[in-house]
Formats: C-alpha cells, sequence, structure tokens
C-alpha cells in the first residue's frame, strides 16, 4: 500500500483572516514617528496579541514501537495448515496470515535464510469474541514516515478496526506502529514524507500522529493535549505543497469559545491562538440514497482499481466496512458523509469503482472516487466531491481503504474449490438491519 498522493483534501472552511492594526497619536496630536522594525525593550506597543507557542518535539515522549504481541516466538511451517495471505517485502522478506491448530489464526514472517517466527495471534480458537479479529488485510506499504514494510488491518467483533504498521531494522528487529479509527498517511509538515495521523473526524477529540524527527526517533503527537483547555479539531487547511493547518475549536472554564490554530513544522509544534475563524458549511450537499435499504438479503460487493484488477465476494465484514463508508458507520457519534456537486473531472487514473449487486434481482449500484475525493454515483448527474466519510474522516482514507481491499486481493490465498475468493470473514458479523 503506498502513500504518495498530496493531501488536497477536506476544506470545509473559509479563508482565516488575522488582522492587526496600530496608531498612535502623541499627546500634541501630532503622528508618532514609524516604529522601527526591530524592537527594543523600551519600544511602545500598541496592544497585545496572543504569544504564539512553540513546542519541540524532543519536548514530547517518543513513539512506543516495540512489536510485543506475538513475543516472536519461532514457529514450526507445519502447523501453518492453511495460509490465508501472504506477501513478500522488498528485501525478500515472507509475511503469512495462517490458520493453526484448533481454530488459532497466526501471523508469522520468515527473514531471508532464516525460519519462521509468530509475531501475533489474531484468534486464540476459543468462542470468546474478544479472542477473534475479523476480517484481517495483509498488505505491503512504502512512504510511511519512511519506513517500508507490511500493513496488517483487522477489525474487532463490533466493527472497529486497529492499524499495525509494521517494518524491520537494520538488525532484524520488528517495529510495530498501532493507529485506529481510520488512520491516513498525510503530510503535516511539507517535507515530502507522509506522517501517520488518525482520529481527524470533528466528533472524536483524540487527533493524534505520528513523526519522525530530526534524530530519526519517532514520536506520537497529540496537539489537543498540548492546548491550555483541550480542544476538538474542526477543518484540516492545505494549500499548496506548505505545512498543513490544523484548526481546533477550544472551549475555557466559562464556556467561552475560541479557534486556535495548529502547524507541525521544523520539528516542532506552532500553536496560534484565538485566531479569528468562521466555520463554513457546505452548501448544495447531494443526498446518495443506500442502494441496499429496506433489502433483507445482503447485496454481493466488489471493488475495481484503476488497472482493472478486481476485488469480488470478500465476506460480509467487508461488505459491511465498505457499505458505511457513506451511508452508515460503527461509531458511537459518526457525523454521515457529506457530498457536494462540482465541477471537477473524475481521474480515471486513480478511480476505485465500489459496485453493490444484488443477484437474485439483477439490480446494481456503482459508485466512484478519484484520490482527489472526485465521485461519481449510479443515477446521479455529475460529478460530486466527498468532503467527509460516514464515519466523518477525510476522502484521503476512503480512497485508501479502497486501494487496500484491491491489494489485499493479491496477497490472499484463502479460494474455494471453484477458485472464487473466500474473503477475509473469521467470525459471523451480525448483518446490517433493515
Amino acid at each position: 500500500m503506498s502513500h504518495r498522493r498530496g493531501p488536497a483534501l477536506l476544506c470545509l472552511l473559509l479563508a482565516t483572516v488575522l488582522t492587526l492594526s496600530a496608531a498612535a497619536v502623541s499627546s500634541r496630536g501630532e503622528p508618532r514617528p514609524a516604529v522601527p522594525h526591530s524592537l527594543e525593550e523600551e519600544t511602545v506597543h500598541y496592544g497585545e496579541t496572543p504569544a504564539v507557542r512553540i513546542i519541540p518535539l524532543t519536548d514530547l515522549e517518543r513513539a512506543d514501537t516495540q512489536a510485543t504481541d506475538g513475543m516472536t516466538v519461532p514457529v514450526d511451517p507445519a502447523e501453518m495448515s492453511a495460509v490465508l495471505a501472504e506477501c513478500t517485502l522488498q528485501d525478500g522478506t515472507i509475511i503469512r496470515l495462517y490458520a493453526a491448530a484448533e481454530g488459532r489464526i497466526d501471523g508469522a514472517f520468515a527473514r531471508p535464510d532464516q525460519g519462521w517466527f509468530r509475531f501475533v495471534r489474531l484468534s486464540d480458537g476459543t468462542s470468546a469474541s474478544a479472542a477473534f479479529a475479523v476480517n484481517p488485510t495483509l498488505t505491503p506499504f512504502d512512504g510511511v514516515l519512511g519506513k517500508t514494510g507490511f500493513l496488517l488491518r483487522y477489525a474487532n467483533p463490533a466493527g472497529i478496526y486497529t492499524y499495525d504498521y509494521c517494518w524491520f531494522d537494520p538488525d532484524g528487529s520488528l517495529r510495530t506502529l498501532r493507529a485506529t479509527f481510520d488512520p491516513v498517511a498525510l503530510d503535516l509538515d511539507g517535507d515530502g514524507t507522509a506522517e501517520l495521523a488518525w482520529e481527524i473526524a470533528e466528533w472524536q477529540n483524540s487527533f493524534s500522529f505520528y513523526c519522525r524527527g530530526a534524530d530519526g526517533a519517532l514520536y506520537q503527537v497529540t496537539p489537543g493535549a498540548c492546548l491550555e483547555n483541550g480542544g476538538t479539531l474542526v477543518a484540516v487547511e492545505q494549500e499548496g505543497p506548505g505545512p498543513v493547518r490544523l484548526i481546533y475549536r477550544c472551549e475555557d472554564d466559562a464556556g467561552q469559545t475560541s479557534f486556535c490554530a495548529v502547524t507541525f513544522q521544523d520539528d516542532a509544534l506552532r500553536i496560534e491562538p484565538d485566531i479569528a475563524y468562521v466555520p463554513a458549511a457546505p452548501e448544495d450537499t447531494v443526498a446518495v440514497p443506500d442502494p441496499t435499504a429496506g433489502r433483507t438479503a445482503l447485496p454481493h460487493v466488489s471493488v475495481t482499481a484503476p488497472d482493472g484488477r478486481t476485488m469480488d465476494g470478500a465476506g460480509e465484514a467487508a461488505y459491511l466496512d465498505l457499505w458505511s463508508l457513506l451511508w452508515n458507520s460503527p461509531y458511537a457519534a459518526p457525523a454521515g458523509a457529506v457530498v457536494v456537486s462540482t465541477d471537477a473531472p473524475l481521474d480515471e487514473e486513480t478511480a476505485y469503482t465500489v459496485t453493490f449487486s444484488d443477484p437474485g434481482a439483477g439490480e446494481t449500484f456503482s459508485w466512484s472516487l478519484d484520490a482527489e475525493g472526485v465521485c461519481r454515483f449510479d443515477g446521479i448527474a455529475g460529478n460530486c466531491r466527498l468532503v467527509c466519510t460516514g464515519s466523518g474522516s477525510l476522502p484521503a482514507y476512503c480512497h485508501d481503504v479502497l486501494s487496500l481491499y484491491c491489494e489485499a486481493s493479491r496477497t490472499a490465498r484463502n479460494y474455494d474449490d471453484q477458485g472464487r475468493w473466500l474473503g477475509w470473514d473469521l467470525v459471523p458479523v451480525q448483518s446490517k438491519a433493515g
């Protein structure tokens, strides 16, 4: 899974305007001399402006990248009764998800000229729901935090997904960064290397990102924790290749609301308090009807990549995952998908197409999405732009999920006797009601 796309995404906002003015008149009513460019201590100030805070990365805690879930214990290949997914990294390392005895689902790797080592257990074979991982996918990634490795994505029975980004140090040690709630690779500081951000939706209040400092260390940064009264992320602004501007809504003890801007640049957080900001609401939103509403049978779903590769028949959990991108969400407080009209063309070279179908009725519904958030829906004239997903996440996350499913279908190994892909479902998941 490659992340080279620039995030020209999610700008539900008007331009932020910061205006400073000063005037001075002497006691005789005459204008004062011009204020020098270099201000000394005795210089007269004509108004107080909020101080910009700079927080270096070195003042924050480093991220924990120690892979401990599977304890990287040796494993006998004879225990791998069925290989569910397999991918090979650039250095020849092989990664596998496999079924073992007694219903266990494990992950293991084999470094070049070395044996197999288990690094994760997704299911221990018991009936307890907490012991299972649902809909696991295994894909390679390149460019996130300057690393090359593999991504293990899986959900709990409630449909909440965990992302484990794994790579190997030069000494062979396995490292893992874990993120939840719709992570996406964004170049936050504009240096050409993608950071990893998650919990971006407005109804969340724990937006975080992983980044790599000049010292080579990885840091986990939660900007809201650095604000005096905390805050909720309300917008992600980006214009051109420069740093992304994160807009927070803050509330003091008296209930007064203000906004601040946070940028990540030069290995530090820059916090501008009390900015002038007017939240913008999208006009002329487009209602996308749920084609599965009212059906009792679970429709079939497929995803077609720009190169024509199709992920077909991924199973019930994958269907619910793809359906929730637009029409629902497993989270407690989804904002709902926001779609608006646009004159922008759909980029066919980056567009993925999702198709829901009812084989019995012979009906289909398709929608397409490109890397810039432009989309097209059956039954809706013209093109649209996806502003946010069903859970309030960036369009980049939605595009990445579609890419992930198509890439995962290349690494999947569980096919039936007729060559049909069985998908990644490991435990039954309740179907969507109504």
